[in-house]
């Protein structure tokens, strides 16, 4: 290994925060003791953008490959060919995802370790100050800021709190068939996993710089004319030869106008800030939305039809207009780091292949909701939160490169 390289300046990424100055030998020995895998993030001055070590060093791509060839120890001949047969499409697939999206390969990503908080006790003095963010005097400075994956657990508990009392509106028509009951109804069950989901993008902003009167600015403002715009393009397209073919794009096209109006200013320039505002207006877009149709299928088929469409329209949430608007602030935001104009933003093609994509989602869920609506909902649902984890793994890499940037200065 040459002495340039081997300079105790590089600093890497454990999968929760970036640790260093460590020189490349030493690099090598944490590998051999199996605290890093071969291909960990790494940087330094003079290479300052995040690269897995493998791609860097010599040494680390021939133990990686080495480590790769024994990757399938403890399976007999016939399950590793069947586990590669079945792994080969996948990895094309989330490939094909990764390219189109302009994200890259997860690095030290564990669904297990991050949301291994969601059950850890929290006191309400605890609670009030996790949310007390955004403004001059609770924004952290940048070297405080978090840099490795973020740990949500807030939105698990507004999900139970906000399913409870939904169930409490349900108990309470079901017992004393009182029609007073149902606006609540209709709007705790439209309501309950958009604002938790709201609540998960918040979590996942790790700058903290977006206040809570901005996300009720993103829920009042940016929903309701994402609502306002989409109901004239539909109008529009449905009267010309695209019909209701076009209704994904133009719903699409009209969350990002809303985005656009609510997200102006140059105090948010982080990609999880435009996730967060992104997810904001789509989740708000979906609880209006739900709540429409609900209301729709309680006059037409009455109770019970209502209480269906609560439910299903709740579970499909997570796989709908709150992570497709999510990928497209994130890519939106992506795009401004080269682009500060926001038109030139929008042309750019890092931007609008996500926004392409949002929309093939969308179009696609629009027409499995006769048939195989589960199946495919959970397959779509699955590839959005693949591009939308890709971007957050972008997000922390920008986060991380500033602070390298103003450590080194």
């Amino acid at each position: 290994m040459s002495p340039e390289t081997n300079r105790a300046d590089w600093h890497y990424f454990d999968g929760v925060e970036v640790r260093g100055p460590v020189s490349a030998d030493e690099l090598m020995a944490l590998f051999a003791s199996g605290a890093v895998p071969p291909d960990v993030m790494v940087a330094n001055e003079s290479a300052p953008e995040w690269r897995a070590a493998n791609e860097v060093f010599e040494e680390f791509r021939a133990v990686s490959g080495v480590a790769q060839k024994h990757s399938l120890g403890g399976l007999d001949a016939d399950q590793a060919a069947l586990l590669s047969y079945f792994n080969r499409p996948l990895k094309k697939v989330l490939g094909t995802l990764n390219q189109i999206a302009g994200t890259e390969k997860l690095e030290g990503f564990s669904v297990r370790e991050m949301f291994s908080e969601t059950f850890k006790h929290r006191t309400a003095q605890e609670i009030e100050e996790y949310l007390a963010v955004g403004t001059a005097r609770t924004t952290p400075s940048l070297s405080e800021i978090p840099n490795g994956w973020p740990r949500p657990w807030l939105f698990a508990r507004c999900l139970l709190l906000l399913g409870l009392t939904y169930g409490g509106f349900v108990f309470a028509y079901q017992s004393f068939d009182n029609q007073y009951l149902v606006p609540g109804l209709i709007l705790m069950g439209s309501f309950a996993v958009p604002i938790s989901m709201i609540v998960l993008f918040f979590e996942l902003n790790t700058p903290r710089n977006v206040s809570l009167y901005r996300l009720i600015v993103s829920v009042a403002v940016g929903g309701f004319a994402a609502l306002l715009i989409s109901m004239v393009g539909v109008a529009v397209g449905r009267a010309s030869w695209f019909g209701t073919s076009s209704d994904g794009a133009i719903e699409e096209l009209a969350k990002l106008g809303a985005l656009v109006l609510i997200g102006r200013g140059s105090r948010y320039i982080y990609i999880l800030n435009g996730m967060l505002l992104g997810g904001a207006v789509g989740a708000s877009f979906a609880a209006f939305e739900s709540a429409g149709y609900a209301l729709d299928a309680g006059l037409e088929g009455g109770r019970s039809a209502m209480l269906q469409t609560i439910a299903l329209r709740g579970l499909i949430a997570p796989a709908m207009h709150a992570a497709w608007t999510a990928m497209v602030g994130a890519a939106l935001w992506r795009a401004k780091r080269e682009h500060p104009n926001t038109l030139s933003a929008l042309l750019s093609p890092g931007f609008y292949r996500v926004l392409a994509l949002a929309m093939v989602l969308h179009t696609a869920w629009n027409y499995s909701a006769d048939r195989f609506f589960y199946s495919i909902s959970i397959v779509l649902g699955i590839a959005a939160w693949f591009v939308i984890s890709g971007l957050v793994q972008q997000g922390l890499r920008q986060v991380r490169a500033e602070q390298l940037v103003a450590t080194s200065c």
